[in-house]
Parts: structure tokens; C-alpha cells; sequence
């Protein structure tokens, strides 16, 4: 019997924050985008493989004016990606990949000035399986908990955002000798909001 080691990747595409106060406002802006891909293939012979990943990010933000207002977002993410296959003469395959991304933008105005926000949040999850020829098994597993909030205050008032994404996609192939198998599952969710106190 051997033993595969599985190629895995874990990328954190850009986690970036940008505070800068303009005259007479509190303005901020973030982007964070992250993401996961694996892939295992058997090919013959006698063998198992697995991997597994998990990525936590916390993408912060708050600014406060001495003469009034406050601004306040943040952005956290846990996605974990678990993957095995085993086969005895079988071709087996399994490709997973998953990216989120969210956006936040504020704009508050001291005293009793404007207060704007918008946030994104998004996310694609793809799982693949194949089997064929001997017996073999695969499986795929994504948990995902994505969030994002905002809060702008200043003496006119309290405005506030929030998103959530909570996820779980499981996909799994078990094949006898000749059997041919595919399993293909995907995911999508989009959120945009916006709101404006002029």
C-alpha cells in the first residue's frame, strides 16, 4: 500500500485596510479576500490520501474624531476544506476550492453631518469527485462562517450593517470494480447592502 500526499494550497489574496480622516468626516474603506484549493488524485495501485486546511482572518477597523463621531467595521472569516480518498486499482479524484470576499466602505460625518455605508460579501464553493475502474471512495467537505458588520455614530444618530454567510457542503463518491461515478456541487451567495442618513 502507499501512501499519497495530497497538493494543498491556502492563499490569502489580500487583506487590507485604509483609514484616513477628510475634513469634517470619518472615512474608512477594507477589503479582505481569501480562499482555499486541494486537490487529491489517485491514480492505480493501492492507496489512501487526505488533507485538510482551516484559515481564520479578522480584518478590524475603528477611527473616532476628538469633535464627534465614530467609525467602526470589521470583517471575520473561518472556512476549513477536508478531503480523502482511497482505491485499489481505481482512479479516483477530488477538487475543492472556495473563496470569499467582502468589501466595506463608511463615511460619517462629524456632529450632525451625513452618514453613508455599504458593504459585499460573497462566496463560491465548488466540490469535484470522480471514480473509476477498481473500488475506491472519495469525499469533500467545506464549513464555512463568514461575517461582516459596521457602525457609524455622530450626535445626529446610530446607523449599522451587518452580513452573515453560515455553509456546509459535503459531497461524497463510493464505487464498486467498474463502476464510474461524478459528483459535481456548487455554491453561491451574494450579499450587497447600502444606506445613507443625509
Amino acid at each position: 500500500m502507499s501512501k499519497v500526499v495530497a497538493f494543498s494550497v491556502v492563499v490569502v489574496l489580500l487583506v487590507g485596510s485604509v483609514a484616513f480622516g477628510t475634513t469634517g468626516a470619518l472615512d474608512q474603506l477594507q477589503n479582505t479576500n481569501i480562499g482555499l484549493t486541494e486537490t487529491i488524485q489517485l491514480l492505480q495501485g493501492d492507496q489512501t490520501a487526505s488533507t485538510i486546511q482551516n484559515l481564520a482572518v479578522a480584518n478590524n477597523q475603528h477611527l473616532d474624531s476628538a469633535t464627534g463621531g465614530s467609525a467602526c467595521q470589521s470583517f471575520l472569516g473561518n472556512i476549513a476544506e477536508v478531503g480523502s480518498a482511497s482505491g485499489n486499482s481505481a482512479i479516483v479524484g477530488v477538487l475543492q476550492s472556495l473563496s470569499a470576499m467582502g468589501m466595506q466602505a463608511q463615511l460619517v460625518g462629524i456632529h450632525t453631518g451625513p452618514k453613508q455605508e455599504g458593504q459585499t460579501l460573497s462566496l463560491l464553493a465548488d466540490q469535484g469527485l470522480v471514480k473509476s475502474e477498481g473500488p475506491g471512495t472519495g469525499s469533500a467537505l467545506h464549513t464555512i462562517v463568514l461575517r461582516e458588520d459596521q457602525v457609524g455614530i455622530n450626535t445626529a444618530g446610530l446607523m449599522r450593517e451587518s452580513s452573515s454567510i453560515l455553509g456546509l457542503q459535503s459531497s461524497e463518491v463510493t464505487g464498486a470494480p467498474l463502476a464510474t461515478a461524478l459528483v459535481d456541487s456548487s455554491m453561491t451567495v451574494n450579499t450587497v447592502q447600502t444606506q445613507a442618513s443625509l
